[in-house]
């Protein structure tokens, strides 16, 4: 198994059209919002995981960071950036008890989101399917960067009306790289989000609490499939977005890569 197999940074949900609909975004999916004309959103997020190296020779465990900036271009195209970063990453071999620590970064994403359909049918209520397109940029990072430029290509569909937001995205990543670096991925997300509180927004209650759930898959080429179930709460101001998630799998079926137990994520965003 090569050490780039274990790191899987995924398109992170990436949001807009006002303070309330670009609340209800999930924490670990796409999401087919953008900013405005314009605007600009940053998110970061942290990420642990533990998990078990496949075949069984040893475990790990990960520390890792995201840094995304999303512009608004036009009303109907943004710009998206990814600079994932893997704060440590250790290796536990289970004969000799060693350990291997790595750190840098992993591949850069400069995608472009463009939008397709819109239906807005109240002040925060809209359907909408964007299309996604970018390229995998390689960093030279040997534990945690490809060697080639990888595309990617994908679709998310969003529904926001009153309390609810449902999203669905599939995207495809084109791995042009010898050897394991070849295999490509493929993501899959449904998501699910349910405003808690407030019931109905007023101007004298600004924030808003969030409940979310998502189902989020990976498929490589190489047969590896892993499934989790991903719930996450979100707490919003007008600018401010503060979320957290933990990710426990439900199927795991891999031969060639690491086998997550869980991750945990933390992480904010705020919007300009």
């Amino acid at each position: 198994m090569h050490a780039k197999k274990y790191v899987l940074v995924s398109v992170p949900a990436v949001l807009g059209v006002g303070v309330h609909a670009y609340a209800q975004a999930p924490l670990n999916s796409n999401v087919a919002l953008q900013p405005s004309t314009g605007g600009l959103i940053i998110r970061q997020q942290f990420r642990y995981t533990e998990g078990k190296l496949r075949p069984a020779t040893g475990d790990v465990d990960q520390a890792s960071s995201a840094t995304t900036l999303v512009y608004g271009v036009s009303d109907e195209l943004s710009l998206i950036l990814d600079t994932p970063f893997v704060l440590s990453r250790r290796l536990k071999n289970r004969t000799t008890g060693g350990d291997d620590t790595d750190s840098g970064f992993a591949d850069l994403r400069v995608l472009s989101k463009f939008r397709l359909y819109r239906n807005d049918f109240g002040p925060n209520d809209t359907t909408r399917f964007d299309m996604i397109g970018g390229v995998e940029i390689p960093t030279g990072a040997d534990a945690f960067s490809s060697d080639s430029f990888d595309p990617v290509l994908g679709g998310v569909f969003t529904h926001v009306e009153a309390r609810h937001a449902f999203n669905a995205d599939a995207l495809w990543n084109f791995r042009t790289g010898g050897g394991d670096r070849g295999v490509d991925l493929f993501k899959y997300d449904l998501a699910y989000l349910y405003r808690l509180s407030p019931a109905v927004y007023a101007s004298s209650r600004p924030t808003a609490l969030f409940g979310s759930v998502e189902l989020n898959g990976f498929y490589e080429t190489n047969g590896d499939h892993e499934l989790f179930l991903s719930p996450g709460i979100q707490y919003v101001t007008t600018r401010w977005i503060f979320e957290a998630t933990v990710q426990i799998p439900t199927l795991q079926e891999l031969r060639h890569r690491a086998e997550r137990d869980y991750v945990v994520g933390l992480g904010f965003r705020v919007q300009f």
